[in-house]
C-alpha cells in the first residue's frame, strides 16, 4: 500500500539558469515524516534572472497562477516519486541505515527533480552502505585504541616510580639540582627539548660533574665507556630501559600543540624510580593532575631566581637608530628572524663591534661554538632569535627586545607571557655574571628597544603566566597504534589510518587527547602514492626531521622518499660546490641535510649507507657556517643610510 500524501504546500525553486515549480510530498514511514519537494521538466518556469528581478510580493503571485495551473500534472509523477521512495526507505530500514540518512532527507527537503530521483536513491543507499561501514569501523577503532589505557602500555606502570618537580623561573638553578641528582645515580637519563640541550648536558655532565654520560639524538650517538648517565632529546626515550633517576626538562611544554605528545610520553613512559620534572611554575596543575591519575607519589620543590632582574624603567632610545648607539658588551639583541638577526648583526659591525649570532637555522654546533665566543668575551654583543630561550646559558647582563611580535607560520601575533619572560629571564644569569672583588654583580635588564615594545616588555614581564590544563594530554599515533588499525581497516594508507587516529580512538574523558603532528598529515598523502613502502617505513619517513615548509629542503625530502620507493640506496648527491665556497644559506641548508641523512641512516641503513662519510663531510659544512658568521662580510638585508632594516615597529594599542 501506498504512504498517505499529500500535497500540502509549493515551493519556487531558483536555479543558476531555470526555476521551477516544486510540490510538496510527505511520506509517512515508521511514524516519521519525510519531505519532499519536487519538480519535473513539465513545471519549469523559465529562466531564472526573471524571478531573481522580481519582488517577494510578484514570487508568490506567480507562484499561486503556476500552482492552479500545473499542480494536476505533477501529481503522477509524485505519486511514482512516493512509491520510490518507500522502497528506499524500507531497503535502508532492513539494513539499518536510516539513521544515517539525515543529509538525504535534508536534500530532499531543499527539492530535486523528479527524473533524477532512481539515480539520487540508488546512490544514497550506496552511500549510506558505506558510511556504516565507517561507523563500524570507528567503533572497531574505538574499542581497539582506548587513549585511558595509554599508560599500561608501558613497564613503567608496573614500577613503583616517585615524580619530582623542580618549578620556579629561569636563572633558579633547577638543572643544576637535577645534574647533582643525577651524579650520584647509578644510572640514568637526561631528555630535554632540543639536541642543544642534549649536548649542554652531555659536556656539563661529563666535564663539570665528572659522571660518565652518553649522548643520544635522533641524529648523533656518542658512547662514553663506562657510562652510566644518556642526555637524549626527548622523542629518544626509551621506555624499556630501567634507570635509577629520568630527569624530564622544560615540562611546561606538555600542552605544545605540536610536540606535547612527547613529554606526555616521558611522564607516562620513563622507567625511572625517580623522574624529575623540571620547569616553569606554570606546569603545577598539569603536572599534579598526571600524578593523580597515574597514582604516583609528587613532591614538589619550588625555586626562586638566583639572580636579581629588573625591567628598565624607560627604553633603550626613542628610535632605532638611536638605541644602536646605546648597545654596550654584555648586551643580547632579541630578534624573530634570521633575516633580521643577520641584518642587526651587520649593523653592529658596521659600528666596529664584535658580534655572536644565534638563530634557529643553526646547528647545535654552530649555536655552542657563537655562545662560546660571546661567553669568552670575543664578541661584545649578542644577536638572538627565541632561539636563546632554552639552554645556552651565557653570560648576558641585558636583553634588548628589538621586537615583541612573532610570525606563527600563519600571522604575525604578539608573544605570549611564558615566551618573553624565559627570553627576558636569560639577563643576569646566576655564575657566569662578572663581579669585582668586594662588589656585587650587577642586577640582570630586561628592556625594550622603543617606547613601543618597552610598554609591551613591562606589561608582560610583570604578568601572572597562565596555569597549564590539567587535562587534554596529547598522544601521537604510535607504531604499534597505527599497527592496529591497519589491521582493523585493511589498508596501509597512512593517511588514512592518521584520520582514522584523530577522529575515532576512544578520548574516554578528555585526560588524554589524539593528536597527529601536523608535518606528519603533510606528509602522508605523498607516501601514499609510493606503491612499494612499507607501513612502518612510510611512517618513519613522514618523521624526518627535515621542513616541508623550506623549498630546498622540502624537495630534498622528496628526492630520498621516491628513491627509498625504488629501493635505491641514497648518496650524498644532495650536496652542492664545497664548504669553502658556499654561501652562509648554502652552508646551512647542508648541516641540516647531513644531519637528517645521519638520522635516516640509523633507522634505514640500507637505504642511507654513507652514514661515516655524512659524518666526515658535516665538520667542514658547520665550520663553513662559523666562518661566515665569525667574518665580517655582510648577510643580511641591504643597508639604508639611516635605517634600521631589522626593524618593525609594534603595533600601538589604542584606547577609545
Amino acid at each position: 500500500m501506498l504512504p498517505s500524501q499529500a500535497l500540502e504546500a509549493t515551493k519556487l525553486i531558483v536555479g543558476t539558469r531555470s526555476a521551477w515549480l516544486a510540490a510538496r510530498l510527505t511520506v509517512e514511514f515508521n511514524h516519521q515524516s519525510w519531505v519532499v519537494y519536487g519538480y519535473t521538466e513539465a513545471s519549469k518556469l523559465g529562466e531564472s534572472r526573471k524571478f531573481a528581478a522580481m519582488t517577494l510580493k510578484d514570487r508568490r503571485q506567480h507562484q499561486r497562477a503556476a500552482a492552479k495551473k500545473l499542480l494536476p500534472g505533477l501529481q503522477g509523477a509524485l505519486d511514482i516519486a512516493a512509491g520510490r521512495i518507500q522502497t528506499f526507505l524500507a531497503a535502508a530500514d532492513a539494513e539499518g541505515l536510516l539513521h544515517l540518512a539525515e543529509d538525504l532527507s535534508e536534500h530532499l527537503a531543499d527539492g530535486v527533480n523528479l527524473v533524477d530521483l532512481p539515480r539520487i536513491l540508488e546512490n544514497a543507499l550506496s552511500s549510506l552502505r558505506v558510511e556504516k561501514t565507517r561507523e563500524a569501523m570507528g567503533n572497531a577503532i574505538r574499542q581497539a585504541v582506548r587513549l585511558e589505557d595509554y599508560p599500561e602500555s608501558f613497564r613503567a606502570h608496573t614500577r613503583k616510580r616517585r615524580l619530582i618537580a623542580v618549578l620556579g623561573p629561569t636563572n633558579s638553578g633547577k638543572t643544576y639540582d637535577a645534574f647533582k641528582r643525577l651524579a650520584k645515580a647509578e644510572s640514568g637519563v637526561y631528555l630535554g627539548p632540543l639536541r642543544l640541550l642534549a649536548l649542554e648536558a652531555f659536556n656539563r655532565l661529563n666535564d663539570e660533574f665528572k659522571v660518565p654520560t652518553s649522548l643520544l639524538t635522533g641524529e648523533d650517538r656518542r658512547d662514553v665507556a663506562r657510562s652510566k648517565v644518556t642526555a637524549s632529546t626527548i622523542e629518544m626515550l626509551n621506555p624499556d630501559r630501567q634507570v635509577d633517576v629520568a630527569v624530564i626538562d622544560e615540562i611546561q611544554m606538555l600542552l605544545d600543540p605540536d610536540r606535547g605528545w612527547a613529554w606526555t610520553q616521558a611522564v607516562v613512559g620513563a622507567n625511572a624510580s625517580e623522574v624529575w620534572l623540571l620547569g616553569a611554575l606554570s606546569a603545577e596543575t598539569a603536572v599534579r593532575a598526571l600524578a593523580a591519575r597515574l597514582g604516583l607519589e609528587l613532591e614538589v620543590h619550588y625555586k626562586e631566581r638566583k639572580h636579581p632582574l629588573t625591567v628598565a624603567q624607560n627604553a633603550l632610545a626613542g628610535d632605532p637608530i638611536a638605541a644602536l648607539r646605546q648597545a654596550r658588551k654584555g648586551d643580547a639583541w632579541v630578534v624573530f628572524s634570521r633575516r633580521n638577526a643577520l641584518t642587526l648583526r651587520d649593523d653592529f659591525l658596521a659600528r666596529g663591534m664584535s658580534v655572536a649570532c644565534v638563530y634557529g637555522m643553526l646547528s647545535p654546533e654552530v649555536r655552542e661554538r657563537e655562545a662560546q665566543r660571546f661567553a669568552d668575551g670575543d664578541a661584545d654583543i649578542l644577536v638572538a632569535t627565541d632561539a636563546i630561550g632554552m639552554g645556552l646559558n651565557l653570560p648576558i647582563q641585558r636583553v634588548v627586545f628589538t621586537a615583541v611580535t612573532k610570525f606563527n607560520g600563519e600571522e604575525v601575533q604578539r608573544l605570549e607571557v611564558p615566551m618573553l619572560q624565559q627570553i627576558g629571564g636569560r639577563a643576569g644569569r646566576y655564575g657566569h655574571q662578572p663581579s669585582s672583588k668586594g662588589k656585587q654583580a650587577k642586577d640582570g635588564i630586561v628592556v625594550g628597544l622603543t617606547p613601543d615594545e618597552h610598554r609591551v616588555v613591562v606589561e608582560l614581564m610583570q604578568a601572572q603566566q597562565t596555569p597549564l590544563p590539567a587535562r587534554g594530554f596529547l598522544i601521537a599515533p604510535s607504531q604499534a597504534y597505527l599497527e592496529r588499525l591497519s589491521k582493523l581497516a585493511s589498508t596501509e594508507r597512512l593517511e588514512a589510518l592518521l584520520a582514522a587516529y584523530e577522529q575515532h580512538a576512544d578520548q574516554g574523558d578528555g585526560f588524554f587527547r589524539a593528536h597527529v603532528p601536523q608535518e606528519m598529515l603533510d606528509r602522508a598523502s605523498m607516501l601514499d602514492a609510493m606503491q612499494n613502502l612499507t607501513l612502518q617505513t612510510k611512517h618513519l619517513l613522514a618523521m624526518v626531521p627535515l621542513s616541508s615548509q623550506h623549498e630546498v629542503l622540502g624537495a630534498t625530502w622528496t628526492d630520498w622518499v621516491r628513491k627509498v620507493n625504488r629501493d635505491v640506496p641514497v648518496g650524498l648527491e644532495f650536496l652542492r660546490g664545497y664548504p669553502e665556497n658556499a654561501a652562509l644559506d648554502k652552508a646551512e641548508m647542508a648541516v641540516q641535510q647531513l644531519w637528517a641523512y645521519l638520522w635516516l641512516s640509523y633507522r634505514l641503513p640500507d637505504s642511507f649507507p654513507m652514514a661515516e662519510d655524512a659524518r666526515e663531510l658535516l665538520e667542514p659544512w658547520v665550520e663553513a657556517v662559523d666562518l661566515h658568521l665569525r667574518g665580517h662580510a655582510r648577510q643580511g638585508a641591504a643597508r639604508t643610510a639611516g635605517k634600521a632594516a631589522w626593524y618593525r615597529p609594534a603595533p600601538v594599542r589604542r584606547r577609545f
